[in-house]
């Protein structure tokens, strides 16, 4: 188990973060700059961090309090870096090697043949990294952090320089090194699609801060602040206030769309009149409605069994102008426009499978509908402690 809780000043940012690993993979996301890296950096101990922890398995690495850090080359850690930083002098045998020079020279050849063929990188051993691709370059940076067998190994947004291609067949080669890798593992990420496939937790970073860690599940559905929010994929988030409270049924008057919208409280929260609050829904829940304003009900739904409420009628039902509509291979892109008032519009992205996508022009004014059990909650004003 990795345990971490450190806090490191820098001018104009503070880190401040505390979580565990237990024998997973950790997906980690966040904006640019609000510490990701720095606490990989931390616990290589590449950094040393101004207060707390870092424990391994039970070995404390760092101790502020007792004045302990021990050097990198001690933590038995695994550091996979962006740019590779594989030693352009070495070949990719001795690359794979550096960490292990000191042991006996078999171990040292049967270790390196080992993660070789492990790696799918045979017949590569005397080739130099200019030689590689790029992927063959992520293989070998991979193989290198895996030689010292590290008890953790830290993953540092590795793929984002592969196309799609060579990305898809190393996310598949990480989660197949599962199977005989049994260390803590924390991958970086901006990718969301990434860190869901290889996370069994996602921690999302804000501002030198986790403010949330949680299984994926957990992340996706109910996103705890619009930062979450938005990297957990909705795109579309509203302030307004709240109306009404019943039960698990939330009524939320969206001024920017000048009509209250229907919402199951599916987060449990504690709600009152009045207050303010962020409604958000991913592109692709979001529906139109093609019989016109008098048959706008999608799919024939009728009821929603959790939270009891009835959709029958106009409830969650906006006109909307399409501003664009963007094709790509799956699925269609629209930007729509709607607002209470026509000098401000508000944008809102909806996503459809080219498959069912309705027919719809650019310029055209069409009835929307927003399903309650798609749209979450999020109070406005929200500590950001994890």
């Amino acid at each position: 188990m990795l345990e971490v809780k450190v806090k490191k000043a820098l001018e104009g940012f503070d880190l401040d973060v505390d979580f565990s690993v237990n024998k997973e993979i950790l997906s980690i996301m966040g904006p640019s700059g609000s510490g990701k890296t720095m606490t990989l950096r931390c616990i290589a101990g590449l950094v040393k961090p101004d207060e707390g922890y870092i424990k391994l398995n039970g070995r404390v690495l760092f101790d502020s309090e007792h004045g302990l850090c021990l050097p990198a080359r001690l933590r038995r850690i695994g550091f996979v870096f962006q740019n590779y930083a594989l030693f352009s002098h070495l070949t990719v045998a001795e690359n794979i090697a550096y960490g292990i020079k000191n042991l006996p020279q078999r171990v040292v050849r049967e270790r390196v043949a080992q993660l070789i063929e492990l790696m799918h990188l045979p017949g590569l051993e005397h080739r130099y990294p200019r030689e590689l691709s790029s992927g063959q370059q992520q293989r070998v940076a991979m193989a290198r952090a895996l030689a010292p067998e590290p008890e953790a190994l830290l993953l540092d947004e590795p793929f984002s320089a592969l196309d799609t291609p060579r990305r898809e067949r190393l996310e598949y080669e990480i989660l197949q090194l599962q199977k005989f890798y049994e260390g803590d593992i924390l991958f970086v990420t901006h990718d969301l699609t990434e860190g869901y496939k290889l996370g069994s937790r996602i921690a999302i970073y804000e501002n030198g801060r986790i403010v949330q860690c949680d299984r994926k599940n957990n992340v996706i559905s109910t996103p705890v602040n619009p930062t979450a929010a938005r990297l957990a994929g909705v795109k579309n988030l509203m302030q307004g206030y709240v109306k009404s409270v019943s039960d698990s049924r939330v009524e939320v008057f969206i001024p920017e769309l000048g009509m209250p919208l229907k919402v199951i409280n599916k987060q449990n929260l504690s709600l009152t009149e009045n207050q303010e609050v962020i409604i958000g829904i991913r592109p692709e829940h979001i529906n139109i409605a093609t019989g016109g304003r008098d048959n706008v009900i999608p799919c024939q739904v009728n009821e929603i069994i959790e939270g009891a409420i009835d959709i029958r009628g106009r409830d969650n039902i906006i006109p909307c102008q399409v501003n664009e509509i963007i094709e790509g291979v799956i699925d269609i892109h629209c930007h729509l426009y709607s607002s209470a008032d026509e000098a401000r519009k508000y944008t809102i992205e909806m996503i459809s499978p080219r498959s069912s996508s309705p027919d719809i022009c650019e310029g055209h004014t069409y009835d929307f509908y927003l399903p309650p059990e798609h749209l979450i909650i999020v109070p406005a004003s929200q500590d950001n402690s994890a």
